[in-house]
């Protein structure tokens, strides 16, 4: 569990138990309690939705760096590899010219 879903469920968590403590204190009717569960209810849906949009947005960031990076190091060593090739490739030729 990485410290985002630590701190989602730790929110989660706390806002949960202000609404429990809030609801045992207060001196409101049933249907005045009720309206407050639902809108708190909504309040708490939005913030996860919004949450869960910007971790979607930040692992589509990261999922970019990590291919650029992936792609740039096989780049890397693509031209490593072609001039590791064209060394043994002259060492080659020179032997066999010299052997000629």
């Amino acid at each position: 569990m990485n410290k985002n879903q630590k701190f989602l469920i730790g929110s989660i968590g706390a806002l949960l138990t202000g609404i429990a403590i809030g609801l045992l204190v207060a001196p409101k009717n049933g249907k005045d309690t009720r309206k407050l569960i639902k809108h708190k209810a909504t309040d708490l849906s939005g913030s996860a939705k919004d949450k869960y949009e910007k971790s979607l947005e930040e692992l589509s960031v990261l999922a970019d760096k990590l291919k650029d990076g992936f792609l740039k190091n096989v780049n890397t060593v693509k031209d490593k590899a072609g001039s590791v090739a064209e060394n043994v490739n002259e060492k080659v030729r020179s032997v066999v010219n010299n052997n000629a």
